[in-house]
């Protein structure tokens, strides 16, 4: 290239591309060919999807239409990382399309699908996240086929709406790699049947967006209660090791056996906390 050539600016050549890949999604495999420079613009454009790509580098749709056109190529694979579902109204076939082109997930959230579509059961059974995001009820009855993907789990976010107690307990024995637990929608009495159970977690916290309070007797000190609105920027700040919910739990348990945290059983975090 001659030194007289035009070199456009960094910001402008990655919204070029990153446009031209969302438009003609076709293109990708010839963009990804480019240089080095724009390969590692695309990658970086699929590493963390959410619906509406909310604080994330790509939408939903903008993934699937890429995906369609480019079936062949293997990108996706390792491109996608952090994907987050909100619920289909179809027979579940877009996310199983997707699910099977990004085998790569790191971080997976389902959460807004109380009932898994069977359809996409046997996808999920192929990735490997490390957090997960998923109602207790979609996987109760599909355990043994999912099992794989519980493998390296560390981080999961537990929807709990029932009270069988042993159902959920007999369910966490299922990832042996997990140490961070987040339960919504349970009562106090689980979590610390939970504790109780799985010495090896780290912190268990639950999720609640109620403002009033009540003393437990003989809490374990790792048993956080927060209050959460945004779940969704709380998933993509935790996909980009931020200091997510977990991060803020791991951080308040450590002021409170350092005896920082007044009065000392209590469980639940303040903005006057820091963390």
């Amino acid at each position: 290239m001659s030194s007289n050539s035009p070199v456009l600016p960094l910001e402008l050549e990655r919204e070029i591309f990153e446009e031209a890949a969302i438009r003609c999604p076709e293109t990708i495999p010839s963009l990804l060919l480019v240089s080095h420079r724009v390969y590692e613009i695309l990658k970086i454009k699929y590493r963390t999807v959410t619906p509406k790509g909310e604080l994330s580098t790509c939408t939903f749709a903008a993934l699937r239409r890429a995906i369609q056109y480019n079936s062949k190529a293997p990108s996706f694979r390792t491109h996608v990382r952090h994907l987050y579902i909100a619920h289909s109204a179809d027979d579940g076939s877009e996310v199983q399309e997707i699910l099977f082109a990004c085998a790569g997930i790191q971080s997976l959230s389902l959460m807004t699908w109380a009932n898994i579509p069977p359809s996409i059961l046997l996808a999920l059974s192929t990735l490997r996240p490390r957090r997960l995001w998923v109602h207790i009820d979609s996987l109760l009855a599909a355990k043994d086929l999912c099992q794989p993907m519980f493998t390296f789990v560390t981080h999961l976010l537990l929807i709990v709406q029932r009270t069988d107690i042993g159902a959920s307990l007999s369910f966490l024995a299922n990832f042996p790699s997990l140490t961070h637990l987040t339960i919504v929608y349970a009562e106090h009495t689980l979590a610390s049947h939970i504790l109780a159970s799985f010495k090896r977690l780290k912190v268990v916290v639950e999720y609640s967006v109620a403002t009033a309070r009540e003393e437990l007797d003989n809490v374990d000190d790792r048993y956080v209660t927060i209050a959460l609105q945004k779940l969704i920027e709380e998933w993509v700040v935790g996909s980009r090791g931020g200091n997510d919910f977990w991060a803020r739990a791991e951080a308040f348990i450590a002021k409170k056996r350092r005896r920082e945290i007044q009065p000392d059983w209590r469980y639940w975090i303040e903005d006057a906390d820091g963390v």
